[in-house]
């Protein structure tokens, strides 16, 4: 079965995503972080959209009860290489918004993040096992997804116009596996999942069922169909904007996403 997640950034964004009737699972970055990949949410935002999910008509019509929150754990923008400050910073995030519950306010179904999403690197584009198994270890039991740091890692270990998955990243791959992630969001290593379509379908193959592999990167409805056929992943990543400068869902766009997806 395929499976809709929506980049959102606050939560007008979010109740479009939940409303739309086509995602199956939200990611929650810092409001106005879609300009360089998203960044750690406050807990205001937090709240804010869970909140605003909770006090729909949508959910309060028991329309759907609920819908998985993960939330982005990233610093700053820029590279995935971080200072031991940085590092101790990524910890106590990841702990506010794995600890933040709000489902005992009224009206509250949600509550809690469900997820969390982050990926630290080495100096030289590798996987830094270490840290990101200390985190996995600090968010347990929630799931982790490694995220876009991965391109990096692709781009690092494949040459340029080499078919298939290098060892250097088929090591990294494992190192993500080993650290405990549930999924890897990347675009193969390209700008767009579109352009990147064949690493994701070699690390979907090499992924043998033991991670998600998640594809993101200008996935939208006009291309999700055909990137399905290409990657053999059944997972997809958007934000489902179609504005320039916006970073508010479209709900056709959502619809379109799923549509696509079903057929």
């Amino acid at each position: 079965m395929t499976f809709l997640e929506i980049a959102i950034f606050n939560p007008a964004s979010a109740l479009v995503a939940y409303t739309s009737g086509g995602a199956d699972r939200l990611e929650l970055c810092a409001d106005g972080s879609s300009t360089n990949g998203g960044t750690t949410p406050t807990l205001t935002t937090l709240e804010c959209v869970i909140g605003s999910l909770s006090s729909s008509p949508h959910h309060r019509g028991q329309w759907r009860n609920s819908i998985p929150i993960y939330t982005m754990v990233r610093p700053r923008g820029g590279d995935f290489v971080y200072s031991d400050e940085e590092f101790e910073v990524m910890k106590q995030q990841l702990r506010e918004l794995k600890q933040a519950d709000y489902s005992s306010r009224s009206n509250y179904g949600f509550g809690k993040v469900s997820g969390l999403v982050f990926g630290i690197l080495t100096r030289d584009g590798k996987v830094d096992k270490p840290r990101n198994e200390e985190l996995v270890r600090l968010a347990a039991p929630l799931p982790c997804t490694f995220h876009r740091a991965f391109d990096q890692v692709i781009q690092a270990g494949n040459r340029r116009g080499q078919n298939g998955v290098s060892e250097q990243v088929r090591n990294e791959l494992e190192n993500v596996i080993d650290a405990g992630f549930a999924a890897i969001l990347t675009s193969g290593g390209e700008e767009t999942a579109v352009d990147g379509a064949e690493m994701i379908a070699a690390l979907t193959t090499a992924a043998d069922g033991r991670i998600t592999i998640i594809a993101g990167g200008g996935v939208r409805s006009k291309n999700v169909h055909e990137l399905r056929k290409k990657t053999g992943t059944l997972v997809f990543h958007s934000s489902a904007v179609l504005e320039r400068g916006s970073d508010l869902a479209s709900p056709e766009e959502v619809r379109g996403l799923k549509r696509e997806l079903l057929t």
